[in-house]
């Protein structure tokens, strides 16, 4: 049980460096404005239908929050 630990653990933090440091710099370099733009307009939609899951959630435990312009531009 321990080794799978260990190479579940390895396994994470060797694709979450990938991500991070090399397959995200890339996209935000050399990504097209067409797939920078779809996924702005995404994002815009997901807001606006109220969030993820997780934020929903959240508002049911703090309704407060709710009040603030948490959107971006």
């Amino acid at each position: 049980m321990g080794l799978l630990r260990f190479i579940m653990d390895w396994k994470t933090k060797i694709g979450m460096w990938w991500f991070d440091y090399v397959h995200f710099p890339l996209w935000h370099r050399f990504g097209s404005k067409e797939s920078k733009d779809e996924i702005k307009e995404s994002l815009r939609k997901r807001r606006e239908e109220g969030g993820c899951s997780s934020w929903r959630n959240y508002l049911k435990d703090y309704p407060e929050a709710a009040k603030y312009d948490w959107g971006k531009k």
